[in-house]
């Protein structure tokens, strides 16, 4: 038992430095969303359904800056969003809205970065206008149910190619 308890404390004693050691921040700011390109809802109310994607894409960036160092900010300013698939007005018998997904409406990004230091210093900074034509023929890990996973891949593949490269 005194075995089993050293081997659990050790455990725990490794596993908490390596599980702070990186934790960035993002802070996301939305530049008039109204004017964005698509962030419609089916059958939900606007204001409700941009306030849910936008705390699920917000939710996602810190995932993302929780790999940077401690100190590190990356402050995300978007100006555009297009949501994969397009919204359908009254579809069949029922009249129904839809958003449909289909690969002629892929998801697409515009936004301005800047990836600050503790000191609040400038490592990186550019403005982007990201998308993936090819989004609905790519392997990836299994998410699917996942709510926006087009744009959170999309923003995934950015990330890893301009802010977390391997050097």
């Amino acid at each position: 038992m005194k075995r089993l308890s050293l081997l659990v404390a050790s455990i725990v004693t490794l596993s908490v430095p390596m599980g702070i050691a990186n934790a960035g921040t993002a802070e996301t700011e939305w530049i008039e969303p109204e004017h964005f390109t698509d962030v419609d809802p089916a059958n939900e109310p606007r204001a409700r359904f941009r306030e849910r994607v936008f705390a699920q894409l917000e939710k996602h960036f810190q995932k993302r800056a929780d790999e940077l160092p401690a100190d590190q900010i990356l402050k995300l300013t978007f100006t555009d969003v297009d949501l994969a698939g397009n919204v359908k007005y009254m579809v069949g018998p029922g009249a129904n809205t839809y958003r449909v997904v289909e690969d002629l409406y892929f998801p697409r990004l515009e936004f301005k970065y800047e990836l600050l230091d503790g000191n609040k210093q400038m490592l990186k900074s550019g403005e982007e206008n990201i998308k993936d034509m090819n989004f609905m023929n790519r392997v990836r890990n299994n998410r699917s149910s996942d709510s926006f996973i087009y744009e959170k891949n999309l923003f995934d593949d950015w990330f890893y190619s301009t802010i977390k490269t391997k050097d």
